[in-house]
């Protein structure tokens, strides 16, 4: 037989919102609560008959989440299903990167900012990337301490969102290394972190970071504590210029 996908774009205010439309075979009424669960799928014999893992949905939720939105869905069993994003987004106003990182300054918004971000797991590099692209920012994403420090040492960022705990190269002996750096000695860190115990927060007072973040991120925290480590970097480049 044959079918069709359509997929629509809208705005609700100012949220961004984005339907895909099936005429598939639809989800069971009693199987819809389950479809944004880990490892599962609407039908137990979907694996073998489609493939897949049952992550898909769960992980498009969570990220729509961590946004600040929502992943939903609606669906009629035997004629298909509407899958609904809800993202709250600011449209683009095409000015260029140069008049955008100018105005940013003046604005108190991030766009235009050049972000360096070092985190080893995809998927939190992932998240990171969704969360901070809409904002406006030029992000380079890195792996562990020792790429961070390779991209330090050739561009001057605006601010730094360093991982505690990576391979090759922790957060804390990474950032110790980069106040030693002539272009980005004085970058604000912001540490990002699943384990906010004092001890660990010490540690990373004592090389000088900015401010703390625990993990699962808030999408409006991220968003102002770079605004505000942003903010002081420009102070601090207006006071040396002085």
């Amino acid at each position: 037989g044959s079918g069709s996908i359509l997929v629509g774009v809208d705005w609700d205010g100012d949220r961004m919102v984005v339907a895909v439309a099936d005429t598939g075979c639809g989800i069971p009424s009693d199987r819809l609560a389950h479809v944004f669960n880990s490892f599962e799928q609407a039908d137990a014999g979907t694996t073998r008959r489609y493939g897949g893992t049952g992550l898909g949905l769960s992980i498009s939720r969570k990220l729509a989440r961590l946004m600040g939105g929502d992943l939903r869905v609606m669906s009629v069993e035997g004629e298909g299903s509407v899958f609904t994003l809800h993202l709250p987004l600011q449209a683009s106003t095409g000015r260029q990167k140069a008049e955008a990182s100018d105005e940013s300054a003046q604005s108190g918004t991030l766009e235009g900012r050049s972000i360096l971000a070092a985190d080893d797991h995809e998927v939190n590099r992932r998240i990171l990337k969704l969360l901070l692209e809409p904002h406006g920012c030029r992000l380079t994403l890195v792996e562990n301490g020792a790429q961070a420090l390779e991209a330090a040492s050739v561009e001057r960022f605006d601010a730094v969102l360093m991982d505690m705990q990576m391979p090759v190269m922790d957060g804390l002996e990474e950032t110790r290394r980069l106040r030693l750096d002539h272009l980005n000695g004085g970058t604000p860190v912001i540490a990002l972190t699943a384990n906010a115990l004092d001890t660990h927060r010490a540690a990373w007072d004592e090389v000088g970071v900015h401010a703390f973040l625990t993990k699962p991120i808030d999408p409006a925290m991220l968003a102002a504590t770079l605004l505000d480590a942003c903010t002081v970097e420009r102070r601090s480049k207006e006071t040396a210029a002085a």
